[in-house]
């Protein structure tokens, strides 16, 4: 399951980086046109918005991976271990609870808009908030592979 795990997040990764590689391209030729051609190009800076709402929530997803989100570490290790224990698992079922109400009225929010059209791109703005579910589904599944490490190999 782990190696499954580990090829989501490294599909994720990539998938980033050529968000990335698009954002930057798009901000890039926006700057071009407008200010060099001074013919700005519409479409560049709501694909910019939209791509960079993807990194946004598909990069916290990712992040869950490496455990790269803040924590309040100096706070927890002044109690002993069975009370660090006890408030990670609380912290655990806390946030998983707050990533599953993300995929919920995510899901809702995408479905209801997507009759609704993008200004310039005419694409689904369904499509757009789609990367709140999915995203809330990859932090679901990273946390609960995290949490299942962390109490295997008992470094919590």
């Amino acid at each position: 399951m782990n190696k499954i795990i580990g090829y989501m997040n490294s599909g994720i990764k990539h998938f980033l980086n050529v968000i990335l590689a698009v954002l930057v391209t798009v901000v890039f030729l926006q700057v071009i046109f407008r200010f060099v051609l001074g013919s700005p190009l519409a479409w560049t800076e709501e694909l910019a918005r939209y791509s960079l709402i993807w990194i946004t929530f598909l990069g916290a997803a990712y992040a869950m991976s490496l455990k790269a989100h803040i924590g309040m570490e100096l706070f927890v290790n002044l109690f002993g271990l069975p009370i660090r224990k006890a408030l990670y698992i609380l912290s655990t079922i806390a946030t998983l609870s707050f990533f599953l109400m993300m995929v919920i009225q995510g899901f809702d929010m995408a479905a209801q808009s997507m009759s609704q059209l993008s200004p310039v791109l005419r694409i689904p703005m369904g499509l757009v908030y789609a990367v709140i579910p999915l995203s809330g589904c990859i932090l679901i599944i990273n946390m609960a592979s995290q949490f299942n490490k962390d109490f295997k190999s008992g470094g919590v």
